[in-house]
């Protein structure tokens, strides 16, 4: 039937939707949202690595003392054996190779042979071998292998590859790498204050100290080393002094100082050896009573400088260094020694 209404009492037919202005502001106030919520979101996962970085580090300190308990002192970082391509002597199997059995790792260490060092053909099977234990979920490149360095390894035919880790031991207020062909030998052993280190066999009774007071092992970052540099550093299973070992001779982080070239403060094995971390801050560092503790950035060190360190000397005849007669130690420092006399404070750091 045909409808005679008047048009204008028909009733109005009115379109719902949003206007371009309401979309904008939405859109708006949705990144604003986001933006206020994508800090918190990071730092809740940031909060979790390093929640999983601390229980990887409390495994290792455990792992130490089991293997304390079944041998009498903390794993040594190395003893020298040699390379089977010549006889030379060469860092044999480090501290985390010796660890494996107390970390669930019993078939890797039985694919290691003790007779050679890590750099022989009889061992480089477990070079590639991921060890998640050892790697801090905020050092996002330490887990992805790389093939192997050819100029260490003689290699077989087929595809090597080299597996890295984010944590060291504790070898003191300076590194050295030692070998028993060393001509000062004893007295290069002698000169190492820490507890993980070459030819160490520190007991606990020996961290005169304190077990509390006394750094067992701690972070380096893998993932900050220079592109150029970072596949020939932090190898899980080589006994080199800057591969699975840290000094404290400059403090946490010095990558984040305005120090300008790595050269300056004595190249990059110094780099690779200093502790570091991904976490915004500081390190995390266990110590030789099983604990684990959050060290900040800002904690009292030694200054970075270019050469020694104020008060350090080195002798290059026995090639070890040396602390003149009243020399400070910051509170980083006193913490990497196990037998210097320091009382320090839990407020200190």
């Amino acid at each position: 039937m045909l409808d005679t209404t008047p048009s204008r009492l028909r009733p109005v037919r009115v379109r719902s939707g949003f206007t371009l202005i309401e979309l904008l502001v939405v859109i708006a106030i949705i990144a604003v949202l986001i933006a206020l919520l994508l800090p918190a979101v990071q730092s809740a996962r940031e909060a979790a690595r390093r929640a999983q970085c601390v229980n990887n580090l409390k495994q290792l300190g455990l792992a130490c003392h089991n293997y304390e308990s079944a041998n009498r002192c903390f794993p040594p970082g190395h003893f020298t054996s040699v390379r089977n391509t010549d006889l030379a002597p060469r860092e044999g199997a480090n501290v985390f190779v010796r660890l494996l059995p107390f970390i669930e790792g019993q078939p890797q260490v039985n694919a290691y042979n003790m007779s050679f060092s890590n750099g022989s053909i009889q061992n480089v099977t477990i070079a590639g071998l991921g060890i998640a234990t050892l790697w801090c979920p905020s050092d996002a490149l330490v887990s992805i292998a790389q093939p192997i360095d050819t100029s260490s390894y003689v290699l077989p035919p087929g595809s090597w590859r080299q597996a890295y880790s984010s944590y060291a031991g504790n070898q003191g207020t300076w590194g050295l790498r030692i070998r028993s062909s060393d001509s000062t030998f004893p007295i290069r052993v002698a000169n190492m204050n820490g507890v993980i280190f070459g030819h160490s066999t520190i007991t606990v009774a020996s961290i005169s100290d304190g077990t509390s007071n006394t750094f067992l092992m701690g972070e380096h970052g893998h993932s900050l080393l220079p592109p150029s540099q970072i596949n020939y550093y932090h190898w899980w299973n080589s006994g080199y002094y800057a591969d699975v070992f840290f000094e404290a001779y400059y403090p946490p982080n010095m990558h984040k100082r305005n120090v300008g070239t790595v050269a300056q403060v004595g190249g990059y094995d110094f780099y690779a050896m200093n502790a570091s971390s991904l976490h915004p801050g500081g390190v995390n560092m266990a110590f030789a009573d099983g604990s684990v503790r959050f060290i900040k950035d800002t904690i009292d060190s030694w200054p970075i400088v270019a050469g020694n360190a104020p008060g350090v000397g080195y002798d290059s005849a026995n090639r070890i260094y040396v602390l003149a007669p009243g020399t400070r130690l910051g509170v980083w420092q006193q913490l990497a020694t196990r037998n210097g006399g320091e009382v320090v404070s839990s407020d200190a750091y």
